[in-house]
């Protein structure tokens, strides 16, 4: 794959099985293609170089370790301290996703919480910033997907 260049099915193949299973072995993703190791390693390494992988992630159950709370909560930020803030907020360890978006809110986080008290103590804490000036909470009843890449 040449820089700029459209994926082929093969690299789609490729990142389709590794999406699936990122530890998938070379050897295995040969028997499922029919192609050989050299060219898988030759793709995958392309692939990274272009950026198009840029690692591989552990998947983790939220539930299992405890958070059973998701909330999307909207924020309503001063224009001039977006940045300062969301990148404040994207260092706290129960904000999985942040975002700057357009509408009523200047942004969008995506929290996980253990207890109800944690939720609590993180909005009150919100609200209490001086460059916020109001929040939205909305606790998610049910996950239908989670992912932070588009499935090839």
């Amino acid at each position: 794959m040449k820089k700029g260049k459209e994926l082929d099915e093969i690299d789609k193949d490729i990142i389709r099985i590794l999406q699936e299973n990122a530890r998938t072995s070379y050897r295995e993703i040969q028997e499922k293609l029919g192609i050989s190791i050299g060219t898988i390693h030759n793709r995958i390494t392309k692939l990274k170089e272009n950026q198009i992988i840029e690692g591989y992630t552990l998947k983790l159950n939220n539930t299992k370790l405890g958070y059973k709370l998701t909330f999307l909560i909207r924020i309503q930020i001063d224009g001039k301290h977006t940045e300062e803030v969301l990148l404040e907020l994207s260092k706290m360890p129960e904000v999985c996703s942040v975002f700057h978006t357009t509408g009523d809110q200047s942004a969008a986080l995506i929290c996980r919480f253990k207890e109800s008290d944690d939720v609590h103590a993180f909005i009150r804490e919100l609200n209490e910033h001086p460059h916020v000036s109001r929040t939205v909470s909305n606790l998610v009843l049910k996950e239908y997907k989670s992912s932070p890449h588009v499935e090839i």
